[in-house]
Formats: C-alpha cells, sequence, structure tokens
C-alpha cells in the first residue's frame, strides 16, 4: 500500500487511540515513525495450515483487505494455528510496546456469538518465545481493535522478534486486517494504553 495510503490508516488507529496516545502521537506521520513492522495484510504468514490464505477483500477495515483464517477443529494448544507477522524494527530493554491488530469473528464457534483469539502477543520469534506484550480478547462480526501492551525486559535486535496471534482455542473462522506495533520508547506510561473490553 502506498504511503499516503499508510498515513490515512495510521490517522485511523491515532483517532481510535485519541483518548490513549499521547501528544506527540497525535498525528499520522508521528505515529507512523513509532511503527517499527509492515502493517498490511500481506505480511501475515499462518502456521499450522498448509498455506497462508490469501488476501479477500474486506469491507470496514484499514486498507480494505484481510486474510480469513479457518480453524477447522480447536488445537491441542492455542497456537496450533497462529498469525504471525516479523518485526523488523529492533526494541530495547525499557522500550513500551504496543500491538494493535484489526480482527473480526467471521464464523464464531458453534452455538457463540464471538470469535475467541487466546493469544495476542509481541514476542520472541525464538525459544523461549517470551512474550515482550500479551493479551486475549474475543471479537465481534464486526471489525474492532485488540490489543496487548508492555514494557521489553531486554534488548531484542530487529527481526528476533514477531505479532502472534493465536487462533485455535475453538473451531472457527477469523479474519485478520492490518497490524501495527508501535515502540513509545522508554520513559512511556504504559497505563495510559488501551486495553481490551469484552464485547457485548
Amino acid at each position: 500500500m502506498a504511503r499516503l495510503a499508510w498515513v490515512a490508516a495510521a490517522a485511523a488507529l491515532v483517532s481510535m487511540l485519541a483518548s490513549f496516545a499521547s501528544a506527540q502521537s497525535s498525528g499520522g506521520d508521528d505515529i507512523l515513525e513509532q511503527v517499527i513492522n509492515s502493517p498490511p495484510v500481506q505480511s501475515w504468514q499462518v502456521t499450522g495450515l498448509r498455506a497462508t490464505p490469501r488476501p479477500v477483500r474486506a469491507e470496514g477495515v484499514v486498507g480494505e483487505q484481510a486474510i480469513r483464517v479457518a480453524v477447522p477443529r480447536a488445537g491441542a494448544n492455542p497456537w496450533d494455528i497462529a498469525g504471525r507477522m516479523t518485526i523488523a524494527g529492533a526494541i530495547r530493554q525499557g522500550d513500551t510496546i504496543l500491538l494493535a491488530v484489526w480482527a473480526r469473528a467471521h464464523t464464531p464457534p458453534e452455538g457463540q456469538r464471538f470469535g475467541l483469539i487466546s493469544g495476542v502477543r509481541v514476542e520472541q520469534s525464538t525459544a523461549p518465545y517470551t512474550a515482550i506484550a500479551q493479551d486475549s480478547a474475543t471479537v465481534p462480526s464486526e471489525w474492532t481493535l485488540v490489543y496487548a501492551s508492555g514494557v521489553a525486559q531486554q534488548d531484542y535486535p530487529g527481526g528476533s522478534t514477531n505479532v502472534s496471534v493465536h487462533l485455535a482455542g475453538a473451531a472457527q473462522t477469523i479474519e485478520l486486517g492490518p497490524a501495527f506495533v508501535l515502540n513509545f520508547g522508554p520513559d512511556y506510561d504504559a497505563a495510559r494504553l488501551p486495553r481490551n473490553v469484552a464485547p457485548e
């Protein structure tokens, strides 16, 4: 996607974070400087399936594309099927990290209204897969942002971390849109960042 489109995408993210972001993050260009990954859906890889699903048209989400991940049955582990995205930027000890992923339940688990994302993580990409930011979320059929935030306890060189979204907690189909990983640097008040709220 062209830079202009991603400025618009970042501006949309800022509007979603308006009550949480600092004054320095109030504009699209500013927040783009804090993005340390490549957000488009083409950056997703899906583990646990034979092939990563191709992007599909998705109205109502930034970029109007998503990947649709069909989980045929609950896995022995929630990460048995997962969306993953490499993070190119470096993370230093003390940096405050926010992950914001657009997601929705295309087909929720049988008898349920919402999809289950057992893990939303920024993590070390090799064992022991240390989490820098982590949470879980339930998602409705409408596009919503799900979050994870945390403070890095050590340095991670660029390319040594990734986004990991665990989808095998139930038989379901989840759509994933763009994912933004933002590094607010050290001495940022992580309590100001958004948290996941269960849909009603």
